[in-house]
């Protein structure tokens, strides 16, 4: 088969997906498939599947967003003369963040009919938007951290929110992005004295604040695929939280599994997990992180686009635990994504 990886992009997960992009490649080369890449942000320019693209790592901070806020079609068009150029069986969407995961790129494809890899449009939406999330998650008794979104006219007011966190759990609290990923923007705040510069970090990266009560406790993430939930994964940071730093620093996190959980326990947050990928509407693969401690936990978020880099992927780890390498890993994507086009084509007919 023919296959076209979109990487890149231009949201603060950018060097991230580059380096998703690079490892999903060879993977995909590996199991014999024909593999182009592009990178929308630059229109154009085509990459053969071996040449990997961004630098040789993937940095301790996440570079700035390029957002576009003119009128601009370069990249919309350029997307369209790609998919034209190579005429691809299949496209392979592994843009983290933005307009690569909120549904944007998903509904392009579906409007022009080629077929692709992971959730559609809607299911990309909401697992983007934390706050609607958390409210799916509540209505199905998945456990979430309490907690509550910022509107926009109060997104910088430090006294407004100082107010609003005191009324509902006080410090410590978690200020992250409302949309954002990787870690970018999220702050543990333990003072008033704090918002300010939290809040400002969040409005930097152009999103809203969801601010949440603390909950200590161990992380951990499920990888579902298909449905199936692989075993999950203790990420033990060994300095601080699961941060950007963190995440994509050699040596400085290691990964336990299988977890030190009751197998019940471990079953009870697998279902949890299950039920989130279901109820979001989901397709191929989707990660869903939690927080853990002896008795309880929460659900921090749906990805629908989770990182997929050799070095560094949680979806990898889960899989070769599960008993999958990643280029078996890859393949069942590509083959749920055709059976799925296949099946839309014959209820279309």
């Amino acid at each position: 088969m023919k296959l076209l990886v979109l990487c890149g992009g231009e949201s603060v997960e950018r060097n991230v997906s580059l380096a998703s992009g690079n490892s999903v490649a060879d993977w995909l080369l590996e199991a014999g498939h024909a593999v182009v890449k592009y990178d929308p942000e630059r229109p154009g320019i085509l990459y053969d599947g071996s040449e990997h693209l961004g630098g040789p790592e993937i940095g301790l901070t996440a570079p700035a967003e390029n957002l576009s806020h003119g009128f601009d079609t370069s990249r919309i068009k350029g997307l369209i003369e790609a998919i034209e150029t190579v005429q691809p069986d299949l496209v392979y969407p592994i843009l983290h963040g933005g307009y690569g995961e909120d549904g944007t790129v998903q509904s392009v494809l579906e409007w022009i009919g080629i077929p692709y890899v992971g959730s559609g449009p809607l299911a990309c939406q909401i697992a983007m938007n934390k706050e609607i999330t958390r409210r799916i998650l509540r209505d199905l008794k998945i456990p979430i951290a309490e907690g509550f979104p910022v509107p926009k006219e109060h997104a910088v007011d430090a006294v407004w929110v100082a107010r609003r966190v005191s009324e509902n759990f006080g410090y410590p609290a978690v200020f992250k992005p409302v949309k954002g990923g990787s870690t970018v923007g999220l702050t543990i705040i333990r003072s008033a004295e704090e918002i300010k510069a939290a809040l400002e970090l969040i409005a930097s990266i152009e999103d809203l604040p969801l601010i949440e009560r603390y909950f200590s406790g161990r992380e951990m993430t499920a990888t579902v695929v298909d449905g199936k939930c692989y075993p999950l994964i203790e990420i033990r940071s060994k300095q601080g939280f699961y941060d950007y730093a963190n995440k994509y620093s050699p040596g400085r996190v290691e990964y336990v599994c299988p977890v030190e959980l009751p197998q019940a326990f471990q079953q009870e947050i697998q279902t949890a997990a299950v039920d989130a990928y279901n109820a979001l509407g989901c397709e191929g693969c989707a990660r869903i992180d939690f927080l853990v401690s002896s008795s309880d936990f929460i659900c921090l978020e749906v990805n629908t686009i989770p990182g997929m880099t050799a070095e560094f992927g949680l979806v990898p780890k889960a899989a070769k635990a599960y008993g999958k390498t990643p280029v078996k890993l890859v393949q069942k994507l590509v083959d749920g994504a055709m059976r799925r086009a296949h099946l839309s084509a014959t209820h279309q007919e």
